[in-house]
């Protein structure tokens, strides 16, 4: 039996460095499906052409078809649909995610091409659904977790939430067997629990995953890692919860097995200010964590109620001096064009800014999402029609349209780049992190980038010298002395030490084209082909590859 997986996002978010990924979902539901003696194959159609598209489907001709839908690309996820339906009318098409999930009852009644709605998280339901057709049956009310046509309607049926997520196989197993996907950017997002322990009005999740918060045990989650780092040479990772930190325990202990196990990674996350502590942080920092993204969204009380966000400025103002204390980069999302909010609002944001000192951030309009408070209250008050996401094409339905909107932004983004620019951690903070924290490679590597950005490269070299020492088999303080030797033009010492980098992760693909890269620089076009075919031999449809490959005219243009 065929099974296609299949994401195709909006046009413009086909140039974006995140929506343009397949969603982890599919990664996720791949793997299961494998793990369950299917044999599905992950297509990511975002940079493909609808004649490319077509030509998949043709070519497959699957019998159970599967697309993620979000609010961005619905258009696009029932084109794909339709088109499957006209190329093998026999197909089975399942739609899922969080547009599809809360939008079901529109879609099915709009959408012949639609067979049924995967609701909620989709492993065990597209398993059944597979199982079904395998065996020839078309009936979906048997099945949990979907909505469908029938008795003279639409139906649904519930599905209770996954409660062992270490149960569940890593994504790497689906996206192994997939098309269009850049694996290695891919794989750097990993997923460690599902729900939120928020109800923010303009977010969709609580209603997506249930009011239950699950979890992956570090043991889980630190295997993933080190299968990732084994398997493709992956050194930093974004970890994509909802709230990374809403369980303190889990955290410690994640970070405890990290640094027991020499690991040797980089990584960040998400979090709220209310879900940290210091002891959290100190650890998460030892344990290499870079940056931690807060959704601050508003210094404005009054905004921050508006938005069900249940935080206040005061708990922004600790969770941050924890976070710059601990040596981690600072970085906020931010709201603006809620309903009634004033200039005064926006100064009180600023004002925030100006203290807590974030080192980046960025700022969206308030937009309608299905199954958000935020546009079920304003369906229901007649401010928006119900059916406006079958209605309007757009990417997003912005709350506010007025030109405060467009200056508030402005005046945000430009007190980001300002305080950006006073937030960065200095020789002075170094040493403080240190006392605090003890050696940790993490602030070893921060501290080494100020000197070279200070053209300081005796510090630089002695800081990331300290490293090797302290850990010869963590990756990062080599990589950093073989970038800092070759940036100097001292070829010989860089390449030394990108080879000790690759001899401790061999499938690091950073390695093995700046290898190839020091012995052309210093003629040696022999040994810099003979790295490059390593790179490809890693990734044969890595982009940087195929161009270095082809100055040396190793392969056709």
């Amino acid at each position: 039996m065929r099974i296609l997986l299949l994401y195709k996002s909006h046009p413009a978010g086909a140039r974006d460095p995140f929506t343009s990924l397949l969603p982890t979902g599919l990664g996720y539901i791949g793997a299961y499906l494998r793990g369950h003696g299917f044999d599905p194959v992950l297509a990511n159609l975002s940079g493909s052409s609808w004649a490319n598209a077509e030509e998949l489907l043709a070519r497959e001709r699957p019998d159970l078809v599967c697309i993620s839908q979000f609010t961005h690309n619905r258009f696009e996820s029932l084109k794909l649909a339709a088109l499957a339906k006209k190329l093998r009318p026999s197909c089975v098409t399942l739609l899922g995610g969080p547009h599809a999930t809360h939008t079901f009852a529109a879609i099915l009644e709009g959408h012949p091409e639609v067979d049924a709605v995967v609701l909620g998280e989709g492993e065990e339901t597209v398993l059944d659904v597979a199982r079904m057709v395998a065996a020839g049956g078309r009936e979906f009310s048997a099945l949990q977790g979907v909505a469908f046509r029938g008795g003279g309607g639409i139906r649904s049926t519930c599905r209770p939430p996954l409660v062992d997520l270490d149960g569940l196989p890593f994504p790497v197993h689906g996206y192994e067997y997939s098309e269009g996907c850049d694996i290695r950017r891919q794989l750097q997002f990993i997923i460690t629990s599902r729900g939120c322990p928020a109800s923010c009005r303009f977010c969709s999740s609580p209603l997506f995953w249930g009011k239950s918060l699950r979890f992956r045990s570090p043991r889980s989650m630190v295997d993933e890692i080190r299968l990732l780092r084994d398997r493709y040479g992956l050194i930093y990772f974004s970890l994509r919860d909802d709230t990374f930190t809403a369980r303190a325990d889990r955290v410690v202990e994640f970070c405890r097995l990290m640094l027991d196990e020499q690991v040797h990674i980089l990584w960040n996350c998400q979090s709220r200010v209310n879900c940290v502590d210091e002891e959290m942080l100190l650890w998460m920092r030892r344990a290499g964590c870079e940056c931690i993204q807060y959704g601050v969204e508003s210094g404005s009380e009054k905004v921050l109620a508006m938005l069900g966000k249940r935080i206040t400025p005061e708990q922004v103002r600790r969770a941050a001096r924890a976070t710059r204390q601990a040596g981690i980069s600072l970085s906020i999302y931010l709201i603006t064009g809620v309903p009634g909010e004033t200039e005064d609002d926006v100064q009180a944001t600023v004002r925030l800014m100006d203290e807590i000192l974030p080192h980046d951030g960025q700022v969206a309009p308030l937009a309608y999402y299905p199954g958000t408070a935020l546009f079920a209250d304003a369906v229901r008050e007649g401010r928006v029609p119900g059916d406006l996401f079958e209605r309007q094409r757009g990417e997003a339905f912005y709350v506010r349209s007025d030109p405060f909107v467009a200056r508030a932004s402005e005046t945000l983004l430009r007190a980001i780049d300002r305080v950006g620019r006073r937030a960065r951690f200095g020789p002075a903070d170094f040493d403080r992190q240190r006392q605090i924290l003890g050696y940790c490679h993490a602030t070893a590597l921060a501290q080494g980038e100020w000197h070279e950005e200070h053209d300081d490269f005796g510090s630089a070299e002695s800081v990331y010298r300290e490293i090797t020492e302290r850990q010869p088999g963590n990756p990062w303080g080599w990589l950093a002395l073989g970038g800092l030797y070759g940036g100097a033009g001292l070829v010989e010492q860089g390449v030394e030490m990108f080879r000790r980098a690759q001899a401790i992760v061999p499938a690091h693909l950073p390695a093995s084209l700046a290898l190839g890269d020091l012995l052309l620089m210093a003629g040696d076009r022999k040994g810099a082909r003979r790295h490059y075919e390593r790179a490809r031999e890693l990734d044969p449809r890595d982009g940087e590859v195929r161009e270095r490959l082809k100055k040396l005219g190793a392969c056709r243009a």
